[in-house]
């Protein structure tokens, strides 16, 4: 009986002084964050292939709704892997009021990568949405061999020749010829300046030669044909 007085003499001062006590209520719910959607291309395509040094095109980035609608807010990081290593961030963006750029960053084919778009989430300070993180699909880039192409026919003496690009010294090159299927011809090492050559021969038909640069890890295997022929 106690308690029960005790309790009605608190709600009289509740009553009289016009104040509401809480005994227990429901923990305000957290807003729930914006699905989005992170979307990375390169020249507006998911792959690229050029020669070493070669212009790719701009790495383009952009974050949308659930419903499609842009996303201006908050931060994203552009992500690369390299070959036999972990994502890494390369380049960040931490104002998304205008979208998402990062500038040439990547516009030249350096070696073989993978880059990804990973949007960190963000709220507008205008309509107070918060966009949940989302993360792109992958965009890889193949790098080939570029090369200084010296081949000529001197004098009726033919040669293929060339420098590599980069410079690499003392890498492998094979050379092979074509009777009826490809046949091995010679093996070249690029010199200390990363040339090559092999002299090689033709026909009035004209005879094929081709040369199968290794590849490395940053860079794939490349290549480049010949038609030797005798006027």
């Amino acid at each position: 009986m106690r308690m029960t007085k005790l309790g009605a003499v608190l709600a009289t001062l509740a009553i009289a002084t016009g104040t509401a006590t809480v005994l227990a209520g429901t923990p305000a719910q957290a807003a729930t964050a914006t699905t989005t959607t992170a979307t990375l291309t390169i020249n507006q395509h998911a792959t690229a292939k050029a020669q070493y040094g070669d212009s790719i095109g701009f790495l383009e980035a952009s974050v949308t709704d659930s419903g499609g609608g842009g996303v201006f807010a908050g931060s994203a990081v552009l992500q690369q892997r390299l070959p036999g290593k972990g994502w890494a961030n390369a380049k960040t963006d931490n104002d998304g009021t205008d979208g998402f750029s990062f500038g040439s960053y990547g516009s030249h084919a350096k070696g073989n990568v993978q880059y990804r778009l990973h949007y960190l989430g963000g709220t507008d300070s205008t309509s107070s949405t918060t966009y949940a993180p989302s993360v792109s699909k992958v965009v890889t880039v193949t790098t080939l061999w570029n090369f200084k192409d010296t081949s000529a026919c001197p004098n009726g003496h033919c040669h293929i020749s060339g420098k590599l690009i980069p410079k690499t010294r003392h890498h492998k090159i094979l050379v092979q010829v074509k009777h009826g299927t490809w046949k091995k011809y010679r093996v070249l090492h690029t010199s200390s300046r990363g040339t090559y050559r092999v002299n090689v021969t033709g026909s009035r038909k004209g005879t094929k030669y081709r040369i199968i640069i290794t590849g490395t890890k940053s860079i794939t295997p490349t290549k480049k044909g010949y038609k030797v022929i005798l006027v």
